[in-house]
């Protein structure tokens, strides 16, 4: 990242009007997905017209009323309540199709009443455009065009208030927008094996990608941790029985099983890695990995991914139905749509340590997320299939991932990195950093020798070494 960084300029000098060369050098049909600026900017939409926020200002405080009386130097202060205010955004369209998507912007703008703002760092707010927008090109900046709006937000009648609706709020959403990629997974499925188009070929498909997803489960329970190997034993074991073909197909319910079948273990793995009781921060002992008898939310998560990037390599590289390839991608497509939908879901219950984990899960998922969109460009270059409705749903389940790390991100300690001349005690360097309090001088050291993979743990250095902060 900080080549990307060094490379393409620092996000101030893109707002500032700097840096048009690597801005005008960019391309790409949606903008920045999948190259550097994809994870240097933030993500944000309006209307569901997705743009990239460099910088947003936010007013908040009290209506307040001076009342002054005649010859007293004193006043008097009326409070009418909160002042809500408003929220000034700075947006980017960048990409080949920046013109389109910039009239698309300039619509949404247009539109009356209310909608939903997704804003990397405060989240999913309800609110109306209180002033005219302003969308700006320039000569100088090819595939750039830029706009600055006002929103205000919508008054809310939630009666819960507080930090921890807005951590259920953004948690939410992510699930919602999960649940989403299923339901447009099923919809690819029922348009591939529909009614009409069901023969021997197709069943064979069928057969052929069930098998190959079997095989990628197989192997990577295989080499899970224990607890891990229980879980959907019932679900893999219908994977490995395969499908039963109907002799008729009058409606949805073969399409319908087949996605089932697909889901079946992600969402096993799923279930068993999100337990009722969480904690906010985990220790780095847990983010490294486990030997419980519990699945952890950061193996399911870890495991889900690799499942992913498996099946999409197995069904690329399946020659055997060649005569319904198009049918096999699309297959393999809604295999990949629904493990991803779960790693989705357990991420939104794992544990970080700091910022910077916290930063590497939510771009592994980004990374994750937007490898599915580029599959879903490939199979819908050979599967006559409609993908416009699972397109949208990856971009807002990629919106959904980063506001709420985002969000998370805030309440997490820093990593600080101390330059060590020579060896230290670290005991030493963990009261330095936790002060005299004795459970945080513990929890730092923990930390500072798993995390630096110390090889005497009373030692530690020469050279940088990352401690994590404690929060105050």
């Amino acid at each position: 990242m900080s080549g990307a960084l060094s490379d393409l300029g620092s996000i101030g000098s893109i707002a500032q009007g700097e840096g048009v060369a690597a801005l005008s050098s960019l391309g790409g049909v949606g903008g920045l997905l999948g190259n550097a600026f994809g994870s240097i900017l933030s993500e944000a939409s309006w209307r569901g017209v997705s743009f990239y926020m460099p910088s947003s200002q936010d007013s908040a405080g009290r209506r307040l009323i001076q009342i002054w009386f005649p010859g007293v130097d004193a006043w008097r202060a009326q409070d009418l309540g909160a002042q809500d205010g408003q929220i000034r955004v700075r947006g980017l369209i960048i990409g080949d199709d920046y013109v389109i998507r910039a009239k698309r912007m300039r619509a949404a703008l247009l539109a009356r009443g209310p909608a939903t703002l997704v804003h990397p760092w405060w989240g999913s707010l309800r609110c109306r455009l209180v002033e005219p927008g302003t969308i700006s090109f320039a000569e100088n900046e090819i595939r750039v065009a830029r706009f600055e709006a006002t929103f205000q937000r919508e008054p809310t009648t939630s009666v819960s208030t507080g930090l921890f609706s807005q951590i259920a709020s953004t948690v939410e959403n992510v699930l919602t927008t999960a649940d989403a990629l299923v339901d447009q997974a099923a919809l690819i499925t029922r348009a591939v094996l529909s009614p009409l188009s069901l023969g021997v070929a197709l069943a064979a498909s069928v057969s052929s990608v069930v098998s190959q997803v079997s095989a990628v489960w197989d192997a990577l329970f295989g080499s899970a941790p224990v607890a891990v190997q229980s879980v959907g034993t019932t679900e893999r074991a219908a994977l490995a029985d395969g499908v039963s073909v109907p002799i008729a197909n009058p409606d949805n319910t073969f399409a319908d099983s087949v996605t089932t079948l697909l889901s079946g273990v992600p969402a096993a793995l799923a279930n068993a890695a999100m337990p009722a009781d969480t904690s906010a921060v985990a220790a780095a002992t847990l983010v490294s990995g486990d030997v419980s008898d519990d699945v952890t939310a950061t193996q399911a998560t870890s495991i889900l991914l690799s499942g992913v990037t498996s099946i999409r390599t197995a069904i690329g590289s399946d020659t055997s139905a060649a005569v319904q390839s198009g049918a096999v991608q699309a297959l393999g497509l809604v295999a990949c749509v629904v493990t991803l939908a779960q790693a989705m879901a357990t991420q939104t219950d794992q544990d970080y340590a700091s910022q910077t984990d916290a930063a590497a899960a939510r771009d592994t998922m980004v990374a994750a997320i937007d490898a599915l969109q580029s599959q879903i460009v490939s199979v819908s270059a050979v599967a006559a299939i409609p993908v416009s409705g699972l397109s949208d749903a990856v971009l807002n389940a990629r919106m959904a991932v980063v506001a709420d790390i985002s969000d998370r991100i805030g309440r997490l300690p820093a990593l600080v990195t101390v330059s060590l001349g020579r060896p230290v005690d670290a005991w030493a360097l963990a009261y330095a950093v936790a002060g005299d309090v004795s459970g945080d001088v513990a929890s730092v050291w923990d930390d500072l020798i798993t995390r630096n993979a110390a090889i005497h743990p009373a030692l530690i250095g020469p050279g940088d070494v990352a401690v994590l902060e404690v929060l105050s």
